[in-house]
């Protein structure tokens, strides 16, 4: 038995040897160069590749996406338990487009300013809201949401459907819209 057990042991560190030399040491170091932004962040998601990612969804787009409406609807139903009313409201990137077909009036949002980090996504959303004229005034920014275009305090509201997965600093985002992180 103890032959056994140690050729067992042998041959595990046999695997731990070969597999060293097959995969290099840096991708298992969250301190590697690449991994590493400005200011010593570190950089989990490539935000320049999600921005391409998102300016060819925006050419793939429907008009509607069940998934995304019902995700969107869930979001904005939460806001009809709040007695506060929200005149101006901040959705940030992922699907905005969705936040505004599903929003009828809840919140009591008059204004919706929708970013998206993606000049071809924010266009999309013009096109779709140039073809209705219900609904609150509209403003759309191109902006990243690790570093909010807005003043502190502008927004009665801020909210993301689906798009702050992609944040490579999720607490610095939390404190730029007030929330403390």
């Amino acid at each position: 038995m103890a032959s056994g057990s140690s050729a067992a042991a042998r041959r595990l560190l046999l695997l731990r040897h070969r597999r060293r030399h097959l995969v290099p040491n840096h991708h298992f170091s969250s301190s590697s160069a690449d991994e590493v932004l400005d200011g010593g962040r570190v950089k989990i998601f490539d935000r320049d590749l999600k921005r391409r990612h998102r300016d060819r969804a925006a050419w793939a787009m429907r008009e509607t996406d069940p998934l995304v409406d019902a995700v969107a609807d869930n979001l904005l139903d939460r806001l009809e338990d709040c007695r506060k009313a929200f005149p101006s409201a901040l959705c940030l990137g992922g699907s905005a487009g969705a936040v505004r077909r599903s929003l009828r009036g809840r919140g009591g949002i008059e204004k919706l300013t929708m970013m998206d980090m993606s000049v071809d996504m924010v266009n999309k959303w013009r096109e779709l809201e140039s073809a209705t004229d219900d609904g609150p005034e509209m403003n759309f920014i191109v902006g990243d949401e690790e570093y909010l275009p807005m003043k502190e305090n502008s927004q009665d509201l801020i909210m993301s459907c689906l798009g702050l997965h992609w944040t490579n600093d999720l607490p610095g985002a939390m404190i730029q819209v007030g929330v403390e992180a």
